[in-house]
């Protein structure tokens, strides 16, 4: 077994759960205990309402040629799935595919640059899984720039993401006029309001569903409801309700277009709405340079085409997707999150292969 995988098992050994600040703590310390090495500078941050940050860096100062971000919390689990076991080529386990062993493997391609001529940094976060706020507040304060960034938490072995979706959520509002439900014309029902709101959203945001309405492709902005409550009881028409939305968007449609959608169909309808959580797409191209000689590595070192792809979640990457070129690539497994999550080994050694291989095309280009 080589070293890289005894640190893997070694870290999906903690029970690292978002929030479980004694299992984070012991973590981090035993990070920073394995890369307390000659040319690795550690520097942790702990903001206000967030987990603790971690940089692990081969130079001082927070200007990369090159910085990773990962993160090292999970979500919970069963005792057992903190038993990492390996069966033929698939390592099974909490946090085996999301994401202690592409931390791992970026923690060891850290190791690989000490002395060379890049500026490298790998940033650990501890609250991805819940809040992000780790991140967040690392951003707020403006202070790390790079050139290009490898977000592992992204992709697989035979996909390139080029781009994430930008999340955000809203609240609607209706108020209406109560009255008994035996005589519903005395009254306004606010819940109704919402539905024909929601009606109205929909020919906007058609509702897909499976075995029902598909779309071409997974590159469409899309509104999922997320629920619909009234605080009034089962005889009195509402005079109250509220509707969770979420939207996933692509580059097509920017935040002012939604909320211009919002505020015509609140209008209409007698609503109100309140956007309650906001980020950013990543919108990526791959032509460009960084990424470009990525790929051209990545295809080089696995002797097969990598394909673009697009995703429909979020990744934290997001937080530098204006300054920076983010190559969302990663390795092989399946059911992150789930009882049967697991990484292929093979996957691991590649990605490692790669990234050293692309440090080096850096070094070449500084020359």
């Amino acid at each position: 077994m080589t070293k890289l995988i005894e640190n893997i098992i070694s870290m999906m050994r903690f029970k690292s759960v978002s929030g479980n600040e004694k299992e984070i703590r012991l973590l981090l310390d035993w990070v920073k205990k394995q890369y307390l090495l000659p040319g690795i500078f550690i520097n942790e941050f702990n903001f206000d309402n967030a987990s603790p940050v971690l940089i692990l860096a081969n130079c001082s100062g927070f200007d990369f040629d090159l910085a990773t971000i990962g993160h090292l919390d999970v979500v919970p689990a069963e005792d057992e799935l903190f038993l990492p076991r390996i069966e033929g080529n698939r390592l099974y386990g909490r946090g085996s595919l999301d994401m202690k062993s592409t931390v791992a493997v970026c923690l060891e391609t850290l190791e690989y640059t000490i002395g060379k001529n890049i500026r490298f940094g790998v940033i650990i976060t501890t609250d991805e899984e819940t809040t992000s706020n780790g991140m967040k507040a690392l951003q707020n304060k403006n202070f790390i720039s790079a050139v290009a960034v490898l977000d592992t938490d992204s992709g697989s072995m035979d996909e390139l993401v080029e781009k994430y979706k930008h999340p955000v959520s809203v609240e609607l509002r209706a108020e209406g006029l109560n009255a008994h439900s035996s005589r519903p014309w005395e009254g306004i029902n606010a819940v109704n309001r919402i539905i024909d709101a929601l009606k109205e959203l929909e020919k906007y945001f058609p509702c897909y569903q499976k075995n029902n309405l598909q779309p071409d492709n997974q590159w469409v902005d899309t509104m999922a409801i997320t629920a619909v409550s009234s605080p009034s009881t089962y005889n009195v028409v509402p005079n109250k309700a509220s509707a969770r939305l979420n939207f996933r968007l692509t580059e097509k449609m920017p935040l002012e277009k939604l909320e211009d959608i919002l505020a015509t169909v609140c209008k209409l309808c007698d609503c109100e709405y309140e956007i309650l959580l906001k980020s950013r797409g990543v919108y990526m191209d791959c032509n460009t340079p960084q990424i470009k000689k990525y790929l051209e590595t990545a295809q080089s070192v696995t002797g097969h085409k990598i394909n673009i792809t697009t995703s429909c979640g979020a990744t934290d990457s997001r937080m530098f997707a204006d300054s920076s070129a983010v190559i969302m690539h990663s390795v092989n497994g399946e059911n992150a999150h789930g009882n049967q999550e697991y990484v292929e080994i093979s996957s691991i050694s590649d990605l490692s292969k790669i990234q050293k291989a692309y440090v080096d095309e850096i070094i070449k280009e500084k020359a």
